[in-house]
């Protein structure tokens, strides 16, 4: 406990002495939807260290259940391809995930040229939600924690303003998924009955998933 908390300490005091810091806005491909994020980027850390920090929130769209897989048992439709019974009963589908990330880059500058790419690592807690509705209902939700890495490439337009882009893979963990009508509520985890099947049909992020963001960052 002692260890971590000093190992705490010497980090908020190194984010403390940074030199240079910078508000990123970027938007894309995310997890098989648009979405986009807003980070706080820390550099300089230290006299010649080329590492950076990047706290950000993400948000994107995307379908809640796949399309081509069937409705598992239990649900409204079950033994159904999901695609039928949706256009059957004109339902409405929804779902977006919402992305909290804490990335380590390390800044490698280009020499002669504008540009620092910065390769980095870090880690994920993903908030999914999604579902469909029209005169029935059902909600989807999940929480899951992962971890990813990328490559951010900047371009200095003026001195205060960089072009960024950023392409990424994440991992995530399968988490429990809880699902909501008005009558209740229940939740399924990966150890329980059923949950194969129902991972399948919930496109919630689970596995590798790609990125590809465009953006710019405003340094101060």
């Amino acid at each position: 406990m002692k260890r971590a908390l000093v190992g705490l300490l010497a980090f908020l005091g190194a984010l403390g002495m940074a030199q240079k810091f910078s508000v990123e806005a970027s938007a894309g491909y995310v997890y098989s939807g648009l979405g986009g994020q807003l980070a706080v980027v820390v550099e300089d850390l230290a006299p010649g260290l080329p590492l950076a920090v990047r706290l950000g929130l993400g948000f994107a769209t995307s379908d809640a259940l796949d399309d081509d897989v069937v409705i598992p048992p239990g649900r409204p439709g079950a033994g159904t391809i999901w695609k039928n019974f949706k256009n059957a009963n004109d339902l409405t589908e929804w779902g977006q995930n919402i992305t909290l990330s804490l990335d380590v880059l390390f800044t490698l500058p280009v020499e002669g040229l504008p540009v620092s790419l910065a390769p980095y690592l870090g880690l994920r807690y993903n908030f999914f939600e999604g579902g469909y509705y029209n005169g029935i209902s059902r909600k989807y939700s999940s929480d899951a924690f992962g971890f990813g890495g990328g490559i951010r490439v900047a371009y200095a337009v003026i001195p205060d303003l960089d072009v960024v882009a950023d392409l990424g893979v994440d991992y995530y963990l399968q988490a429990c998924i809880k699902e909501s009508t008005s009558s209740g509520s229940s939740t399924t985890c990966p150890d329980d009955t059923g949950y194969e099947n129902l991972n399948a049909f919930v496109t919630q992020p689970d596995g590798f998933v790609f990125r590809v963001r465009l953006g710019a960052a405003f340094r101060f």
